[in-house]
């Protein structure tokens, strides 16, 4: 696995987002906000992770990971959770995700992320959400 440098976004790197965002909305927005990570290998950027910086009950949530297809199972998911969670300006993070979502609990698991309860009928598919705190 090679290590990705996590790093601000900058609305230059709106380009390739969009080449392999497949999550809805729109990332200039984000990057407005300042809610998105990006993570890059030899300088190409190959994965984001959105922070809404007020989403969970007033605390900030990991709402978005995603990372390039070409790019995938080489540690950048788990290097944008660890560069959320490490963050020095939350003093807590969250996370959910989809009960059938294993490669996602498989992640953060190895993230030391700690389940702490769930939900159900809150997305359309009215699948449980499984919720984490990451730090």
């Amino acid at each position: 696995m090679t290590a990705s440098t996590i790093r601000p976004c900058d609305i230059s790197d709106y380009p390739a987002l969009k080449s392999f965002d497949e999550f809805m909305g729109d990332r200039r927005i984000d990057m407005q906000q300042g809610s998105l990570l990006v993570a890059t290998l030899e300088s190409a950027v190959v994965g984001y992770a959105k922070v809404a910086h007020s989403e969970f009950m007033g605390w900030p949530l990991l709402s978005i990971v995603c990372v390039a297809p070409s790019s995938r199972r080489q540690g950048i998911g788990r290097d944008l959770v660890e560069g959320a969670r490490l963050a020095t300006q939350w003093l807590r993070l969250y996370t959910s995700t989809e009960a059938s979502n294993m490669p996602m609990r498989k992640l953060l698991k190895s993230c030391d992320a700690k389940e702490i309860g769930f939900t159900d009928d809150l997305n359309m598919s009215g699948e449980r959400e499984i919720l984490f705190r990451l730090k």
